[in-house]
């Protein structure tokens, strides 16, 4: 009953999105007509292109495009009259432009990259066909910006006014039943199931991070109420961030504890208890000062021999201490942003400070990106201007726009292939109506009527992730075919096949250039994700200065987010055996954690950490060039000295902090290891 209800809901709001899109694309072609645009059907396609279920993301959106497109046009501006007589520079000046525009966009994966996507392809848009009639450059440039911008409005207009869907429902949705799920995985672990059991839970957390990120990034253009408080959601979203590591690495203190044969004290056990309960009443962050306080205090009195099995369970108490604040803090932020409840002064401080997450660049991938668009449009334009193809502009513009729009996919050949049958797919459906139905329509209202039957069905799968490609690659076929104007285009067929059939060598060219330069198998962008990774603490172990624990958890949890469904889809063979995709996250957590708590430490034990985690820095950086992966016997014994060194500290916040992330290291990069031994022992390295 309740997958009937989803289903009913999800075709209602699909058949309104594609209703909303139907009417911003009509409304688009009418002003198109009214103001006697030359090509008022870009107006209608761009309308659909920029349509999207939630109303914040065509408003945002909406924006960054309006800025790529200006800018392209301005370039084509600059750029075609000065080398209209010499077209293979200006082939190549082009090719570079979308190169270097899809490069830069490609690094920021937020709805900022639509500013230099549409910057690239625009200009060749305007560019390619202007070379036969460079004087009228200006008016052509005017007018391409005029039909996108027109459809651009439209859309946004539409979206946001007729039955919009804000971006804020979905969001607080998702950070509701995100921070359920948190609860219930915290719950889990404190009840004994082991890490196996509940890494199912803690993947599906892990991947929803990325989702609420890039739902967040529209909030500041919605229609709901919720953009007025936009840092209180981004605040909500940085602990959500945390509390993963802070969980995954309680749930390593209590593995290991296990493992190693210990019997939790019947105190912590106490604590434990005291815990889940406090979170199965809701993690009341206004009743939790007296748990903390007592979480503290016997965390505190950890002596300095203490052995291994003690160290362990102060280790685990600190991180119970960070779960009580996150966890509290989170659902009071949740509660502030659902029902308004007031925020304590220190809290509503903290809010007000917007904190960055980075997200995962591949700089690599991007060059490679950039430079096979480059290539297949200078393909096009030699296949174009060798020929003398009167339309092969089409082609070089249809393979700039398809080598951009799929260029984040690891191995973009089937989608284009897919965009390019189905776009051939739509031809009979354009020349049927362009040749049988559309010559007998006389007005507005009947044109209308008789777009209707097609494109609200096509776009009512645009609705779907799964089936936006095909119904997008029909949608823009039947648009560009049909080529309406305000008075019948009366082309004959042989013409109507001359462009279409241009737009599909344009679409192979794109194919075949990609398969060949651009396209990794999932197995190599894991391995790829992974390097990345070991990059990445390699650098902060090293760097000696303290990194921001929430910048570094989120591009740790990014790259966590798009390993997690690659490493399903293959077989787990060579270096992808067995990975534990949540294992750098713990290291990258403890480094920062050590690197905060050193400066409170004497001269000494300050250089035996930095020795230390210089040894880790070496050990991932060994790892990120391919070598061999298991850490060596010298790390182990540095960490011991400097676990012992740590605990003959004067009790303070900074030694705890300090011996639960070096307890952390030592368990996660030697689990296998002979337990630390206290005293000269631990000076000595391994025992066994």
């Amino acid at each position: 009953m309740n997958k009937l209800l989803t289903a009913l809901r999800f075709e209602r709001s699909a058949l309104l999105f594609s209703f909303n899109s139907f009417t911003a694309a009509m409304l688009a072609l009418y002003v198109g007509f009214s103001i006697g645009l030359p090509r008022p059907y870009w107006a209608m396609m761009t309308a659909y292109i920029v349509s999207h279920p939630l109303a914040g993301a065509v408003r945002s959106k909406a924006i960054f495009r309006l800025g790529g497109t200006l800018v392209g046009s301005t370039v084509a501006l600059l750029l075609v009259p000065p080398l209209v007589d010499s077209p293979v520079l200006l082939c190549l000046v082009i090719a570079l432009w979308i190169g270097a525009c899809l490069f830069v966009s490609l690094l920021d994966r937020t709805p900022r990259s639509y500013v230099l996507m549409l910057a690239g392809y625009t200009a060749a848009i305007i560019a390619f066909p202007s070379v036969n009639a460079p004087d009228l450059i200006f008016d052509v440039a005017v007018a391409r910006f005029e039909e996108i911008s027109i459809g651009i409005v439209c859309a946004t207009v539409v979206h946001s006014l007729i039955f919009p869907r804000p971006v804020g429902g979905p969001l607080v949705g998702r950070l509701t039943s995100w921070l359920g799920s948190a609860d219930q995985w915290a719950l889990d672990v404190l009840h004994g199931r082991s890490a196996a059991e509940t890494d199912r839970e803690r993947r599906q957390l892990a991947a929803a991070e990325t989702e609420i990120h890039l739902l967040s990034k529209h909030l500041p253009f919605d229609t709901s109420n919720l953009r007025e408080i936009t840092n209180v959601v981004h605040a909500l979203h940085s602990r959500t961030l945390v509390l993963i590591p802070i969980i995954d690495g309680l749930n390593d203190r209590l593995s290991a504890l296990r493992a190693d044969g210990h019997t939790l004290s019947p105190e912590v056990a106490r604590l434990i208890d005291a815990v889940a309960a406090w979170i199965a009443d809701g993690a009341d962050r206004d009743r939790a000062d007296p748990l903390l306080t007592e979480l503290k205090s016997v965390a505190a009195a950890t002596p300095h021999d203490a052995d291994w099995a003690t160290l362990l369970s102060a280790s685990l108490l600190t991180r119970l201490v960070e779960l009580v604040e996150t966890l509290g803090d989170s659902h009071t932020l949740l509660d502030h942003v659902r029902r308004n409840k007031p925020l304590s002064a220190a809290l509503a401080e903290q809010v007000g400070t917007h904190e960055r997450r980075p997200l995962h660049k591949d700089y690599g991938m991007a060059l490679l990106s950039a430079a096979a668009a480059s290539i297949a449009v200078l393909l096009c334009c030699a296949l174009w201007i060798m020929s003398g193809w009167r339309d092969g502009a089409a082609a070089a513009m249809i393979a700039a726009v398809v080598c951009c729009f799929f260029a984040t996919m690891d191995d973009p050949k089937p989608t284009i292939a897919s965009f390019g049958i189905f776009n051939l797919v739509a031809l009979p459906i354009a020349a049927v109506f362009q040749f049988t139905v559309l010559p007998r329509v006389n007005d507005f209202p009947m044109l209308v009527l008789t777009l209707a039957p097609i494109f609200i069905p096509m776009g009512i799968y645009m609705a779907a992730p799964r089936t936006l490609v095909p119904a997008m690659a029909m949608i823009t076929g039947v648009c560009n075919a049909l080529a309406l104007q305000e008075t019948l285009n009366h082309q004959d067929f042989a013409d109507f096949m001359n462009v279409n059939t241009a737009m599909f060598v344009g679409v192979l060219i794109a194919l075949w250039v990609t398969g060949f330069m651009r396209s990794i198998s999932v197995e190599t962008s894991a391995r790829r994700l992974l390097r990345h990774n070991w990059r990445d603490l390699a650098h902060h172990a090293r760097a000696g200065a303290s990194a921001d624990p929430v910048a570094l958890a989120g591009r740790l949890l990014d790259r966590l987010t798009l390993l997690t469904p690659k490493l399903a889809a293959v077989s787990q063979s060579g270096e992808l055996r067995g990975v534990d995709v949540l294992h750098d996250l713990r290291i990258g957590m403890n480094l920062v954690t050590l690197q905060k708590a050193s400066p409170s430490f004497d001269a000494i034990t300050r250089d035996l950490a930095e020795r230390a985690l210089a040894g880790v820095g070496e050990h991932y950086l060994q790892r990120s060039a391919g070598r061999p992966t298991d850490a060596p016997a010298s790390l182990l014994a540095d960490i011991d000295q400097a676990l012992h060194a740590i605990a003959e500290q004067a009790p303070s916040t900074a030694k705890l902090a300090g011996l639960s992330a070096m307890v952390g290291l030592r368990g996660n990069l030697f689990p296998k290891a002979a337990a630390y031994q206290t005293g000269p022992l631990s000076m000595k390295g391994p025992s066994a």
